[in-house]
């Protein structure tokens, strides 16, 4: 039985602007293990974070096919896969994407929000409230469960954004230059943490242009001219 939990195979993405088109994926394809930790490196403007943003079904291809476990994700209706998206998922960004009105554990909460009807979250709230809590406790965060935004450091909110990307439990957490915004201390242990959720089991794919980050994957490789690239190539 093949391990893999994600493929992507020959995918084309082609952004309209004005009367030019730019066309960033040309065929990408990719197999991702279930387990692995894995960069794709790429120069700015290469395409990589739209193709992590394809992969996890955040923005829609103009052909080619993206399989979570086998599941084509653009063969479903959009609520289907607004669905699979939120349960299947995680995603962590360079600038966080918090919002500056909740704290900490209300920030961390919203996937899990999102995931359960007001029913079932009036039933369910606390144990997720309990997650939520217990993340921000991994995250080395527990003084900070109240704080806003605006009252952590860069590395303290993508600690709160990795939680959250990892409330509903997801298969695959997709990191889009997650050390991008933080000095080179800051981001280390950023680092040190994703190895350390991969050391448990969590399948990784993080896009990085930098190789200092991409050494902490298992593997690497390259998009460029909006295909991935292979050695020799």
């Amino acid at each position: 039985m093949s391990n893999a939990i994600l493929t992507v195979a020959n995918v084309h993405k082609t952004y309209r602007m004005g009367r030019s088109s730019l066309h960033v994926l040309r065929g990408a394809s990719l197999t991702i293990r279930r387990g692995e930790f894995l960069a794709i490196m790429g120069a700015s403007g290469s395409g990589k974070s739209t193709l992590l943003h394809v992969m996890g079904a955040l923005d829609l291809p103009d052909r080619g096919q993206v399989s979570f476990e086998g599941i084509d994700l653009f063969a479903r209706t959009n609520r289907s896969r607004d669905n699979l998206r939120n349960i299947h998922f995680g995603f962590v960004f360079q600038f966080y994407h918090l919002l500056p009105e909740l704290n900490a554990l209300e920030n961390v909460l919203l996937p899990a929000m999102v995931r359960l009807s007001v029913l079932r979250w009036l039933r369910n709230g606390t144990d997720a409230r309990n997650r939520a809590a217990s993340l921000l406790d991994e995250m080395g965060l527990q003084g900070r469960l109240s704080h806003r935004p605006n009252e952590l450091s860069g590395g303290e909110m993508q600690r709160v954004a990795i939680a959250r990307a990892l409330i509903n439990q997801p298969p695959v957490l997709l990191a889009d230059e997650p050390t991008g915004n933080l000095d080179s201390k800051t981001g280390e242990g950023i680092l040190s943490l994703l190895k350390a959720l991969n050391e448990k089991g969590q399948t990784i794919v993080m896009v990085t242009h930098d190789a200092r980050v991409a050494a902490a994957a298992h593997r690497t490789v390259h998009l460029a001219d909006g295909r991935i690239k292979t050695a020799g190539q």
